[in-house]
């Protein structure tokens, strides 16, 4: 994150849009300059209609207004576009800046913060801070303009009435203060709220084949309804502090109008001022109204932005655990390296992997088996650095795996999940979904190697079949399938399968194995699964209990050295 945008938003991102701002800033001040032009010609007008003089000296008076009017909607039109972009611009800078940044942080990040929380602050936050440095920078300095052009006017005018009339004016700044510091520490808490329903509803609404499986629809809508209630409380405390500005503010300045009868009225009916000064005045006393009122909503709406900027902030301080500061570049996979590795998870205490050392060769074929909780997952998710490997631990091609590129890295490398994820598109766009050619074609001919292209030409709409949310309508052995078909697509050199042929039957899974074998004999795998008939024709395998390796080698040889996968095999019906 920029020190600069860390330290001062509002100054980067005028900087940064200085144009736009600039030309916005500009014919907003010509805007309220013809604004308050337009009382005194009335003024001359009014005094020019008592005073009993020609039609043809008071036309010219009556174009200049009419002039002086299309001035300003033209002026109002241009302010409007320019500062309109510059603070559009602003928000989609740090809205692409917040999406960068969670596109390079690791696992880790995501499970201490929530995907709902997330949500909110590139979406709430980003609108929140984009007002407070558009419309209420806008109002800061739209009130100050008009009041440092209407306040000499109205000196101008009659200084008497001005210094009555104007009497509650030095008050406004110390309740503005303090009004303010309310707001900006009530709506952080307000955001905060909104962040954590934001996420408890995701959650909900993401598992609500879950929650009705197990009847639990009352107990996560209270759940639900405390949240939102929270929500609706820290609101209305903001609510309560917003309030306070509109009757203060107009109390402050509409007393004027008041005061103004009294002692304007006699000066008029006495003759020392005219009919149109008194008009003209009244007209400046509404106008002081709003500077006033937008001063302290100006300010409140600044301070809700930079309230949601320091929620930003807090997440873009926060560093990713897998830095991408390699520089190597790989072009051709010859071998990936293991040495001594291993590794346990930032918050825990207990070794998930230990002293892990194998060799992986280009074209082979290496299975990983072991028990639930052995580390296998683990293990495959450091191969592709989704989590930080201790330094000089993992090699591909004798490159340390951290001086490597992670683009370079995952050119090498695939990881297809345990768990299916499919997007809200066409099956075409989810196979080619790393870059590759979309055209049916190239779809059918991996969805033949996966054995899923005859389920695929039964869709109405077959490739071009939309799948709903995380391909909901599909089983879950065809979401295994269809992702594996993606991660092939890629035409890695690498291709990790971490269990992911748990959902399709034997048969579907032989059929599969046999296509892959036959259709390409360079592309090195590392399959790791529960069930061995995924592994039995492997060059290598290798079984994990523990955290560690137990033994090491093909099927016929692990049935007399390793008692953890002779006793798989034997459940399995392999014996």
């Amino acid at each position: 994150m920029s020190q600069r945008l860390k330290k001062n938003p509002l100054l980067f991102y005028i900087q940064k849009h200085r144009r736009e701002f600039s030309l916005g800033m500009f014919f907003l001040i010509v805007t309220n300059s013809l604004d308050a032009l337009y009382p005194l010609i009335l003024k001359i007008g009014i005094d020019q209609v008592t005073e009993g003089k020609a039609w043809t000296d008071v036309i010219p008076t009556g174009l200049l207004f009419f002039a002086v009017m299309a001035g300003l909607a033209l002026t109002r039109y241009a302010w409007r576009t320019f500062f309109g972009t510059y603070h559009t611009s602003a928000a989609e800078d740090l809205r692409n800046r917040i999406f960068s940044h969670l596109t390079k942080m690791g696992p880790s990040f995501f499970q201490k913060n929530p995907v709902g929380e997330l949500m909110s602050l590139i979406t709430n936050d980003v609108q929140s801070f984009r007002g407070g440095i558009g419309s209420g920078v806008l109002v800061l300095v739209d009130s100050f303009s008009i009041f440092a052009i209407v306040l000499p006017l109205m000196l101008y005018l009659n200084v008497g009435w001005t210094l009555k009339t104007l009497v509650f004016l030095p008050l406004v700044p110390v309740i503005i203060w303090k009004v303010t510091q309310l707001i900006f520490k009530s709506y952080k808490t307000q955001q905060d709220r909104l962040s954590e329903l934001s996420g408890i509803s995701q959650e909900i609404v993401a598992g609500i084949r879950v929650i009705k499986s197990f009847v639990q629809e009352k107990i996560r809508l209270q759940i639900y309804n405390n949240k939102s209630k929270e929500f609706e409380t820290t609101s209305n405390r903001t609510a309560q502090a917003d309030a306070l500005f509109m009757p203060v503010m107009e109390f402050g300045v509409a007393s004027g109008s008041v005061i103004l009868l009294f002692v304007a009225g006699q000066d008029v009916l006495s003759g020392v001022a005219t009919v149109g000064t008194l008009v003209a005045f009244q007209r400046y006393i509404q106008k002081m109204v709003w500077p006033m009122t937008a001063l302290g909503l100006g300010l409140s709406q600044y301070q809700k932005g930079m309230a949601s900027f320091s929620r930003i902030r807090d997440v873009l301080d926060q560093e990713s655990d897998i830095p991408d500061l390699g520089a190597q570049e790989i072009k051709d996979f010859t071998n990936l390296r293991l040495q001594n590795l291993s590794f346990k998870f930032h918050d825990s205490n207990q070794w998930v992997l230990k002293k892990i050392s194998l060799e992986i060769k280009m074209g082979q074929k290496v299975g990983i088996v072991g028990p639930v909780g052995s580390g296998k997952s683990t293990l495959l998710q450091l191969l592709t650095r989704l989590y930080p490997a201790p330094a000089n631990s993992v090699f591909i091609n004798e490159i340390p795996i951290e001086q490597i590129t992670q683009r370079s890295l995952h050119s090498q490398i695939v990881l297809v999940p345990q768990e299916a994820f499919l997007f809200s598109d066409t099956i075409s766009e989810n196979l080619a979904f790393a870059g590759e050619d979309a055209s049916e074609e190239i779809s059918r001919e991996w969805a033949r190697v996966v054995d899923i292209d005859q389920e695929i030409d039964s869709l109405p709409q077959k490739y071009s079949s939309y799948l709903g949310e995380r391909g909901v309508n599909l089983s879950g052995g065809q979401k295994q399938r269809l992702t594996i078909a993606r991660g092939l697509m890629t035409r890695a050199p690498v291709i990790l399968l971490d269990d992911s042929l748990s959902a399709v039957d034997v048969k579907t899974e032989q059929a599969i194995q046999t296509k892959l074998k036959e259709r390409d004999n360079s592309q090195t795998q590392v399959i790791v699964a529960h069930r061995l008939s995924s592994v039995l024709n492997a060059d290598l395998i290798y079984v994990l209990n523990q955290g560690s390796i137990e033994a090491q080698g093909t099927h016929t040889e692990l049935l007399q050295s390793s008692p953890t996968y002779r006793e798989m095999a034997q459940i399995q019906g392999l014996l």
